[in-house]
């Protein structure tokens, strides 16, 4: 059903008129709509039909009875405090004419025209028109009020959209019908203006003064005064001028072709972002020289100085009003924006709008017609004009490589090839355009450096960003820029990643521990300095965290803002709080999957604990979450190390063994340990020092260097207890085995599984009698062996379960079971492929190679086997490759024999 109050009362349903031919029915209506889904009382709906003669209740109730027939049954009903009409959303168009003004608010130009203008297009003639008497006078002004605050508001929308044409005969209606209104008046003189009708507008003007004098004895208002001498100092434009102001084509610029070819194309306004010094200037004036021809009408540009002192817009479309001719532009922004509109909106023109701040103070410089391309570079992203105008974004980073180098080469007038250190030159300015311009210069004004040394120069990175300078340009003035305008927070962030080395890039849980602050806080902190061009986002790694990364000089300059502004102990506290919170969410991955088999081996720097929520999201996948951090542990090993916080460090390396150990990641196994080991020597921390020794002594087994394994776990062994006693051994354990001392191993062994016994710790306990059986296994004792198998408890561990597997199949292939240990060796292949366990794969492939070999399958065997020693040598295991290759040979052989 539809109901219509703005013009005649009208009532329909599903498109067919409903007719109340009794006038106080209509009037009765009237009212209840005017008061639609409240209750109004029987006296307030009797005053309104019946004026001085009141009806008696059977009447009023008798004329409600045949308004409910005509509206169907269930819309009118009596409540205790009166007759209620039931009006549904979209019924009724003064409710959806109010709906609209109120989405209007708040909403850009173009969506508060189109939203008044359905509005307004709801009326039909003053509200409730055909209704007899002053019943409803008050809610007929209150409507015919907010009519016309609309209509105001769609005038000044659609004169900021540059369609002044559209509005003159809508508002000349308006005004004839409300002349003592100022505010129409002025919207009418200003369409009058901008349609090139200045003298209507200034009649317009004298014809409002006259009816104010008459009628009220006032002169007009201050605005209606300032306008009408506005439009009386204003000259004609003069259409031939045709401005040429792009500055002059950057100078062996070079490469951007994908950049270039994006620009080509018809979007009419691009945004150019990027950091500081990456040369967005750049490829946005050359860009512009290619195409200049394309835009007869000329060019306008503008440093809008977005990151010093921003240029008001309004000052800027002063500068373009002369340059179009226009000599005395008006004084206010909106309408100098409309002024500019119109000067070129029959124009195809190239306008530059260099380093803004923000699509805030880009918006009035937009022309308003596609004929016009709009090119606006800065360091912010621009989100808000890709999404409220279209704009096409062009990300621009750092230059490739091989581009890098030829543009130093070019700035410096040397050949690419004559000096090979040109692209370490390249690479150490991070291919940053700035940089390597300044690069190049240095080199060209100093006949006698070559590249090499200018690169042994730039090596050392306390001084790069001072040889970065030359007259003036100057890399780290660029970046203090951007650095000056942050809030802040960010500010804060910015200095306290400098603190970190993470050549792996940063998410939000460390910078959480950095700001001591959430990590969904965290998160926005960084997409703010994403924002700011100052870090780069690397999108989601494989465990589904946001990453992000420094450019290598933003990362120095970030380094040198640190120092700046934190002493030694500040320093020490916030790298404390990062490396505690790897520690727990360390702690909290492999407790998860139970990854390690000795899990309590730990050092006691404390646990920083991230919020639950978080450390789920996270942790999701524990093995991926331990992945992507991996190059982080590395750096905050480094770091740890450097500042001499040894009882963090030496937990931070323990803490990656395990991935280290099943993906094979053998080198930074070594490089963090032996890290860790010298930073405790040098503090003289003997526990950390034994752990390390410890941790060293495990990785030269796994490597099968067991003459460096034993010095170092014997060396340890003393001063060793509990888990760490435990660890030491059973690798001291493993080298007797490995070396044919199998019988010595026992005794190792025995003791250790007493201390697992001990411990109560049933994980380590299932491992140790894995490894016992093993030492069974090579002294012949297969039975034994298989017993001390069948006692480990069923924790259903993926890496328990995976030992025990090996085992046993490596008991069936001794004896001589090739069916069996196939079987079983197929079995470890799977489950540790489902652990990612990249060195039980591998091992798994040797055995079911071997296995096929001893079932006569040969050729089934060369292939596995081959597979296998790619697998082992992707993870380290050299010496198990040259093993199997061994193997290979032998079986070779074997056949050429046979």
């Amino acid at each position: 059903m539809d109901f219509g109050v703005l013009g005649r009362l009208s009532v329909s349903r599903d498109g067919e008129a409903i007719e109340l031919t009794s006038a106080k029915q209509r009037t009765l209506l009237a009212v209840l709509l005017a008061g639609a889904n409240r209750p109004v009382p029987p006296d307030r709906l009797a005053d309104a039909a019946w004026g001085e003669a009141p009806p008696t209740p059977a009447t009023l109730r008798w004329h409600v009875h045949h308004l409910r027939q005509a509206l169907g049954g269930d819309r009118v009903t009596r409540e205790p405090g009166g007759y209620l009409l039931i009006v549904r959303d979209g019924e009724l168009d003064a409710a959806r004419f109010e709906e609209l003004c109120a989405r209007a608010a708040g909403s850009g130009p173009a969506e508060v025209a189109r939203l008044l203008s359905e509005a307004m297009g709801l009326w039909r003639g003053p509200a409730y028109a055909d209704l007899p008497g002053d019943a409803l006078t008050e809610e007929v002004a209150r409507l015919e009020e907010l009519r016309l605050l609309a209509a105001e508001q769609r005038a000044e929308a659609m004169l900021a959209l540059d369609r002044a044409d559209e509005l003159t005969a809508d508002l000349a209606a308006l005004v004839a019908a409300h002349p003592l209104r100022e505010r129409l008046r002025e919207l009418l003189m200003r369409a009058l203006r901008l349609a090139g009708r200045r003298a209507d507008a200034l009649r317009v003007h004298q014809e409002g003064r006259d009816v104010l004098v008459a009628e009220l004895g006032i002169e007009p208002g201050r605005r209606l005064r300032e306008l009408h001498e506005e439009i009386l100092r204003e000259e004609d434009p003069v259409p031939a001028v045709r401005p040429a102001q792009l500055p002059p084509d950057v100078y062996a610029f070079t490469g951007r072709a994908a950049e270039l070819d994006a620009m080509d194309g018809d979007a009419p306004l691009v945004v150019i972002s990027g950091a500081g010094g990456v040369g967005k200037t750049g490829l946005a004036v050359h860009w512009a020289h290619r195409a200049a021809h394309r835009y007869p009408d000329g060019q306008l540009y503008v440093d809008l100085r977005g990151q010093s002192d921003p240029l008001d817009p309004a000052d800027v479309l002063e500068r373009f009003s002369h340059a179009l001719g226009v000599t005395r532009p008006p004084s206010g922004l909106d309408e100098r924006s409309a002024l500019f509109r119109s000067l070129v909106r029959d124009r195809r023109m190239l306008i530059l709008l260099d380093n803004a701040s923000g699509a805030a103070q880009v918006r009035p410089l937009l022309p308003g017609t596609a004929r016009c391309r709009v090119v606006v570079t800065g360091r912010r992203r621009f989100d808000g004009l890709v999404a409220g105008e279209g704009a096409k974004p062009v990300q621009l980073g750092v230059l490739p490589q091989g581009e890098a180098a030829a543009l130093v080469a070019r700035i410096a007038s040397r050949e690419p090839s004559a000096e090979r250190p040109l692209s370490r030159v390249a690479e150490l300015c991070d291919g940053l355009p700035l940089a390597l311009r300044i690069a190049g210069a240095r080199l060209a004004t100093r006949p006698g450096w070559t590249a090499e040394y200018l690169a042994g120069r730039l090596e050392e990175e306390r001084r790069r960003l001072d040889e970065l300078r030359a007259g003036d340009l100057d890399v780290r003035a660029g970046f203090e820029l951007g650095y000056r305008h942050l809030p802040a927070p960010e500010r804060t962030l910015f200095e306290r990643l400098g603190l970190l080395d993470l050549p792996g890039g940063f998410a939000p849980w460390i910078v959480a521990a950095l700001m001591d602050v959430q990590v969904e806080q965290a998160g926005d902190l960084l997409e703010r300095l994403a924002d700011a061009q100052l870090v780069q986002p690397l999108g989601a790694d494989p465990s589904g965290q946001e990453r992000y990364r420094f450019h290598d000089l933003i990362r120095l300059f970030a380094r040198e803002r640190a120092t700046a502004a934190m002493d030694a102990p500040a320093r020490a506290a916030v790298l404390g709080r990062a490396f505690e919170t790897f520690l727990a969410l360390a702690d909290e991955a492999y407790s998860r999957d139970y990854l390690d088999g000795f899990i309590p081996f730990h050092g006691d720097a404390p646990r920083r604990r991230a919020e639950p929520e978080a450390v789920a999201r996270m942790l999701g996948d524990p093995l991926a979450w331990l992945e992507a951090e991996r190059r982080t542990l590395t750096g905050l090993v480094a770091r740890a190390a450097e500042l001499g916080m040894t009882t963090h460090c030496w937990d931070l390396a323990l803490s990656g063994v395990r991935l280290y150990e099943i993906s094979g990641y053998l080198d930074d196994w070594r490089a963090t340990t032996l890290l860790a080991l010298r930073a405790c020597r040098t503090k003289s921390d003997r526990r950390g020092e034994n752990a390390m020794l410890v941790s060293l002594g495990a990785l030269e087994t796994i490597e099968r260097r067991y003459d460096q394994a034993r010095p170092l776990l014997t060396e340890a062994l003393p001063g060793l207890s509990g888990h760490t006693r435990i660890l030491a051994l059973v690798n001291l354990a493993s080298v007797e085995r490995r070396t044919g001392r199998a019988a010595e191993s026992l005794a190792l062994y025995d003791e250790a599984l007493a201390l697992v016994r001990e411990s109560g710790d049933a994980p380590a306990l299932a491992l140790t009698l894995c490894f016992l059986s093993g030492a069974y296994e090579d002294l012949g004792r297969y039975e034994a062996a298989e017993d001390l198998l069948a006692g480990v408890p069923a924790l259903g561990i993926g890496r328990v379960e995976i030992e025990v597997a090996i085992r046993l199949a490596k008991i069936a292939l001794r004896r001589g079971d090739h069916a069996r240990a196939y079987e079983l060796f197929s079995a470890v292949v799977d489950k540790a492929g489902g652990w990612r366990d990249r060195v039980n794969v591998a091992m798994g492939k040797e055995g079911v190679g071997k296995a096929l070999a001893g079932l006569g399958r040969r050729r089934e065997a060369v292939e596995v086997l081959t597979e296998a020693i790619r697998l082992s040598a992707a993870v380290g295991e050299n010496a198990r490759a040259l093993e199997i290759r061994n193997f290979l040979d032998a079986l070779a052989g074997d056949r050429a024999r046979g």
